[in-house]
């Protein structure tokens, strides 16, 4: 019997993800972004976020691709809860599992997450690692004690996420739904007993989830959530509790939180929000979460020290300002995102070439911004990513808007060129 070793016989269904596709359309725009020497940029840090020093040219840079939205990942508190755990544990980690073995300082910081934002919270080593313990589970049935659900993934779900979806539909149906569509999710609540929807809270090119329409469907419906709200946790709510929390006075088992905290929260690692003492016991040992990849030392007091700044009057002060900053960008620069209240603006110049251009202009300044095109953003949407904070001064945000006002305003007019 001959073997069939052609091409197509070896080719993957292309279900879920296709490399052969994407990889070469995202490829020419890193091309250009690198031969625009808009990557690999080095720099260091030299005092706050807003003092960057760029080692090549020794130009000072603001930087606004940081997830960093409060400041708090150079925050002294922050920074003296590291040493502190590392001076008082003499080990940067236990590298095992933290199920069989675990440091005294972990089952403090997982009483203390708990305690601030009231529900059972579980850390890891990522977000990612407990998006990839999680969403298999959820999907097989193991977490709702039931026959398998039907998983639906928002279109605009994070990567993070949406990486998952071959590995949960070999445990039940992966549908896929059109950014917030609503109407398409409740027909497919109509249509099968048991449905997840996984999407973010805040995403990362912009825009939040309908909260207030997803709490409809879950209660008419027993819909299973499962939200990713890694940029908005500390910049949103009163205690830091994120965009969804802000709106969830209280956790329900048919509702799971993820999220970073290496973004505003200034630390390292993720965090899971459970309705449920019982999806704590049962995840903690689960897929990732089960692995020697525990959470190090230093990070679990860094998240320590943040949890202080988080019980201070200095996180409302700091949030307000990012407030401000995000008022003051859109009374000034239209975007998609223009009046939404969030922190994620996404500047559309339409062409790769140009949103490259209006990166290399902007870092020219001395401010950097993240050049996005496709798969990041939809095809003839390229443009910069910017991400406002609560650690800039008003003068420099205004600065930055200034600068911003006369490079499209070049673009705008054709009067530009690249070295493309």
């Amino acid at each position: 019997m001959t073997q069939d070793t052609s091409q197509s016989s070896i080719m993957g269904p292309h279900i879920y993800r296709n490399n052969q596709k994407m990889v070469p359309a995202s490829e020419y725009a890193w091309d250009i972004a690198q031969q625009n020497n808009m990557l690999g940029i080095r720099v260091k840090f030299n005092g706050s976020q807003n003092n960057l020093l760029d080692l090549d040219s020794g130009q000072e840079i603001v930087n606004l691709c940081s997830c960093s939205y409060l400041g708090l990942n150079s925050h002294p508190q922050v920074i003296a809860g590291g040493v502190k755990a590392l001076l008082e544990n003499g080990v940067t980690g236990l590298s095992m599992a933290e199920f069989r073995i675990r440091l005294g300082i972990m089952e403090e910081l997982e009483t203390k997450l708990s305690e601030h934002f009231d529900t059972p919270v579980l850390p890891a080593v990522s977000c990612s690692a407990i998006t990839a313990a999680i969403l298999p589970m959820l999907g097989s049935g193991h977490l709702t004690n039931s026959e398998p659900l039907v998983v639906v993934f928002d279109k605009f779900a994070h990567f993070s996420m949406a990486f998952m979806k071959p590995i949960v539909a070999d445990e039940t149906l992966v549908l896929t739904c059109p950014h917030n569509d609503m109407n398409y999710l409740e027909d497919i609540c109509k249509k099968y007993p048991r449905v997840a929807y996984v999407c973010d809270g805040v995403y990362s090119v912009g825009g939040a989830a309908n909260v207030t329409a997803l709490k409809y469907l879950q209660e008419k419906y027993g819909l299973f959530i499962y939200y990713d709200d890694s940029h908005a946790l500390s910049a949103w709510g009163e205690k830091g509790e994120g965009y969804v929390r802000s709106q969830l006075p209280e956790m329900n088992e048919q509702t799971i939180i993820a999220a970073s905290i290496a973004k505003a929260f200034g630390s390292t690692g993720g965090i899971a929000m459970l309705g449920s003492k019982k999806h704590y016991d049962f995840l903690y040992r689960t897929g990732p979460l089960g692995w020697s990849q525990s959470i190090r030392t230093a990070a679990i007091g860094t998240t320590l020290g943040s949890l202080e700044v988080h019980q201070t009057p200095e996180l409302n002060q700091l949030q307000q300002q990012l407030k401000s900053n995000i008022d003051l960008f859109d009374q000034q620069i239209n975007t998609p995102q223009k009046g939404n209240g969030l922190n994620i603006k996404v500047v559309e110049v339409g062409e790769q070439d140009k949103a490259v251009y209006l990166s290399k202009e902007m870092f020219k300044r001395g401010f950097y911004c993240s050049a996005v095109f496709f798969p990041i953003v939809p095809k003839g949407k390229a443009g910069i990513r910017i991400m406002l904070r609560g650690d800039l001064p008003t003068a420099t945000t205004q600065r930055f808007i200034d600068n911003l006002t006369s490079v499209l305003a070049e673009i705008a007019t054709n009067e530009f060129t690249t070295s493309i």
